[in-house]
């Protein structure tokens, strides 16, 4: 299965959206299941259709989440509780084997929360995957080197006819050159955004200031004039005629 940060946007959506689905049968099924007098598990009434569902899912579920690298500690460093092992994809195998009070289920929800989180973290990239005619070029490379070994070992010649080596290895650092060129894409298109967010926060902190002088202009002008006293008599000498 194509990991997860291989994935154009159809492709990751469709995947969070299918263990999403997974995780509620799982939770209908838990609230639904009571423990027997031998610590074993049956199923209440509405139980059963949950349960159903979780076997038709599981083969998927298990091929998602290891496509999403939830292997455990050793694979991936996800352990958010160091007294039990989360990130264990076999432990998805025992959601009706669970015993209540140890734990496991809500490690087998923690696992599917893990994987959905992994998805989601993605999906910037995934649109940019979508759109980036570099990244259909490296898929398609990919199946020109996989896909005549593929198509000779499914009709049981063996190998097969065999590629000259030194071809293999021009199309082995081709691809590996067309990848780097996505992640160099990539990084150009995050500090693009960057620069973009700190310019259009620099324009919003400018509007507010002229906004704001504005105002304060607008409050000047529309100021009442103060009214004009009648000026005080000035004190003049008469001189009367003698």
């Amino acid at each position: 299965m194509i990991p997860y940060n291989q994935l154009t946007i159809i492709r990751n959506r469709y995947r969070a959206r299918e263990l999403r689905e997974f995780r509620k049968w799982v939770e209908v099924y838990f609230e639904r299941s009571e423990p027997d007098g031998d610590d074993g598990v049956f199923d209440l009434e509405g139980a059963r259709a949950a349960r159903s569902h979780i076997n038709r899912m599981l083969p998927r579920v298990l091929a998602n989440v290891r496509a999403a690298g939830i292997e455990g500690p050793s694979a991936r460093d996800v352990n958010t509780d160091p007294g039990r092992g989360l990130g264990r994809v076999d432990v998805l195998s025992r959601i009706f084997t669970a015993r209540f009070g140890d734990g496991v289920d809500q490690e087998i929800l923690d696992v599917l929360d893990m994987a959905i989180g992994v998805y989601d973290g993605d999906l910037g990239v995934a649109w940019i995957r979508t759109i980036n005619p570099l990244y259909y070029s490296g898929r398609l490379l990919a199946f020109l080197m996989r896909g005549p070994k593929k198509f000779f070992s499914a009709i049981g010649l063996g190998r097969g006819p065999t590629i000259d080596e030194a071809r293999v290895a021009r199309l082995e650092a081709i691809a590996a050159r067309l990848s780097e060129t996505e992640d160099l894409i990539d990084n150009r298109f995050a500090s693009l955004q960057d620069h973009q967010a700190r310019n259009r926060a620099d324009q919003g902190r400018q509007i507010a200031e002229l906004a704001e002088r504005l105002d304060f202009v607008e409050r000047v002008l529309s100021a009442p004039k103060p009214a004009r006293g009648i000026a005080a008599p000035r004190n003049e000498e008469h001189h009367t005629p003698v």
